[in-house]
């Protein structure tokens, strides 16, 4: 990819909300050069005409948008949450990922189940050999949490590569099962101790995940060898100290590294409780793998217009590709020619009111969700903020273009 991207996460909701042709033009004005596109959600649909996964008979929004993003020189990537599919589990429960104590109770599947992986090839390369798409965009590609991936199956694997599971068990209790009285680095100082017992299962689930990607990663290479492969990480990986994401993860930033063409850390500042230099140093600690970068940023509710703006500026000076902002249709869009502004409401929500340094601005009537409206640049572009009622929402600002 080229340096400089601009890329913005997208739900099938905004292109049904107010039509593909708009929400395209609206991230063309914003200066967006990838969009990754929600292809197969959680709940196992597709958003694209498949013979093999459901979908909405006669909805083709995949095809869609590629037609509308492609004029404009957007690039799509196929957004797949790779390893959760609620359909597929309440057709197959057995593929269900397995809970410590509570069995198999979400949509989540077994990373290590033939049958799914089996299916995902099949998603993968009717996706990937039937359209046009720029690239294939893993999610959900890890583990959630260690107290997940503990069936049958699973323990004969730990216990085979060297674990006493009634040790591991005992650690866990001790971390995650006795409340307030639990020792919550318990395990996981286990780990950087180097026992091996809780070493063993941290390798067996790195292992399983990274077989996972591998197979859908050959899948898509094998219809099209010109993709752009690329996965969201949870940002834990890139910390000096992976422990927490070894354990609960699976998931290697080093061996993302060698298996995706770019990487998307998912720096969310709010959902995290941290400032832009986390930001950064996430950033940092994933150019340290040798992966190639693009950030992904909060872009969403418990962000604002500071918030984004400042994670954004706190990258300047890194060699990453670009950013990613999480997600399209949950921040204003602000559109800046110096003089004028334009605010397009993306929300579901009613905006009220702007402020901008000292200037307060009540809308009468408030701006209605899809719509637009122009009014005079009250102040420079970086003290602006977007109220819908009493909350501060994301925004962020472009030029018009």
């Amino acid at each position: 990819m080229p340096v400089s991207v601009l890329g913005v996460w997208m739900w099938p909701d905004s292109l049904k909300a107010h039509g593909t042709e708009s929400a395209v033009e609206r991230c063309a004005r914003m200066g967006v050069t990838d969009v990754f596109f929600l292809t197969k959600g959680l709940a196992g649909t597709v958003s694209y005409a498949s013979e093999i996964a459901p979908c909405d008979p006669g909805v083709d929004l995949l095809r869609d948008l590629l037609a509308s993003a492609h004029r404009r020189g957007i690039r799509v990537h196929a957004w797949l949450t790779s390893a959760s599919d609620e359909r597929y589990k309440a057709m197959h429960p057995e593929s269900g990922r397995c809970h410590l104590t509570r069995g198999r109770d979400k949509g989540l599947i077994s990373l290590r189940d033939a049958g799914y992986l089996d299916y995902m090839q099949k998603v993968v390369r009717e996706l990937c050999g039937r359209y046009a798409i720029d690239g294939l965009h893993l999610d959900y590609i890890r583990y959630n949490h260690l107290l997940y991936g503990w069936d049958e199956s699973d323990r004969g694997r730990y216990a085979a590569a060297g674990a006493d599971l009634n040790h591991v068990h005992s650690l866990m209790e001790r971390t995650f099962l006795k409340g307030d009285s639990g020792e919550a680095d318990c395990i996981f100082d286990a780990l950087r101790q180097g026992d091996p017992s809780v070493r063993a299962v941290a390798q067996v689930r790195r292992e399983d995940v990274r077989r996972f990607a591998q197979t859908l990663c050959a899948a898509a290479r094998g219809e099209n060898k010109a993709l752009a492969l690329s996965a969201a990480l949870m940002p834990e990986g890139a910390y000096e100290d992976t422990a927490f994401a070894d354990m609960h993860y699976g998931q290697s930033y080093a061996d993302a590294a060698g298996l995706y063409d770019f990487v998307l850390p998912m720096a969310y500042s709010q959902a995290y409780e941290k400032d832009s230099a986390w930001v950064r140093s996430v950033a940092e600690g994933t150019l340290k793998f040798g992966a190639r970068v693009v950030m992904g940023l909060h872009a969403y509710d418990g962000g604002t217009a500071d918030t984004l703006r400042r994670d954004m500026e706190a990258l300047n000076g890194l060699a990453i590709d670009g950013v990613c902002l999480f997600r399209e249709g949950a921040f204003v869009p602000l559109f800046s020619d110096g003089d004028r502004l334009t605010l397009y409401n993306a929300l579901e929500r009613p905006i009220t009111s702007l402020q901008a340094g000292t200037h307060s601005e009540v809308f009468e009537p408030p701006i209605q969700p899809g719509e637009e409206r122009t009014l005079p640049l009250p102040c420079p572009s970086d003290e602006l903020r977007v109220f819908a009622g009493e909350t501060e929402v994301c925004a962020y600002v472009a030029g018009s273009g």
